[in-house]
């Protein structure tokens, strides 16, 4: 076989690799997670999406960068939901952007960002951090995290945290993580309902969460796309 031959054919194999995919992004949803950390947050949510069968063109799921914060994790989301658009006519129809309220100055302003774009566009806060939907997979608190000395506010809520079965050692950027507590997922979901709730009648949203939103509509995503995906 000559060199043509090996390049016409490499290139329709090419052509229908990108056929394939562009059909498959058409058959159904598609989300954009854009997490705020490098690897907590994405390292959770593969492993999420991969137990529910959910194929990388259905969901994409982006860590952060060093240093990133929730004005970054928005403008990023934004880099990838206009790339992706470039490849075709089936937009991301939700694009999540997965932040911490921490102590970050650009919190509340990229909140109202978000609430601004509206549509795909979607934030799910985690006040003080991420931590706290994983603590609700143990017990209901609505107990107030506060910073003390060189504790920063995610430090404290790490710190009831290594207090779980399970979790005596746990540290930030450990894998395997969705897997220790996928059997307490439905009693996350509802502590972090109860906490929402909570939070609506007192006003006080420290602490609360929305990554269960995030998980519900994954769950529902398996359902229609997840061995097909």
């Amino acid at each position: 076989m000559g060199s043509d031959d090996i390049f016409k054919k490499r290139k329709a194999q090419t052509a229908a690799t990108i056929a394939r995919q562009q059909q498959q992004r058409q058959e159904g949803k598609r989300f954009l997670i854009v997490c705020e950390g490098m690897k907590t947050e994405p390292y959770y949510f593969t492993e999420l999406c991969n137990a529910y069968k959910l194929h990388t063109l259905r969901v994409k799921i982006a860590p952060g960068a060093e240093g990133s914060s929730p004005n970054r994790v928005l403008d990023y989301a934004k880099k990838l939901y206009e790339e992706d658009a470039q490849l075709g006519s089936d937009r991301f129809d939700q694009v999540f952007c997965v932040i911490d309220r921490d102590q970050h100055e650009h919190y509340k302003a990229t909140i109202q960002r978000i609430e601004t774009l509206g549509k795909p566009f979607r934030a799910i806060p985690s006040i003080p951090c991420f931590e706290y939907w994983l603590l609700l997979h143990f017990t209901y608190s609505r107990q107030h995290f506060q910073a003390a000395d060189k504790q920063s506010l995610c430090d404290a809520v790490i710190r009831d945290l290594r207090r779980q079965p399970g979790f005596f050692e746990y540290a930030k950027a450990q894998r395997n993580t969705y897997h220790l507590l996928k059997d307490g997922i439905e009693t996350a979901i509802k502590h972090a309902q109860w906490a929402e709730t909570d939070a609506e009648k007192t006003g006080e949203d420290n602490p609360t969460t929305s990554v269960h939103h995030l998980v519900l509509e994954i769950q529902e995503l398996a359902k229609t796309h997840g061995p097909r995906g």
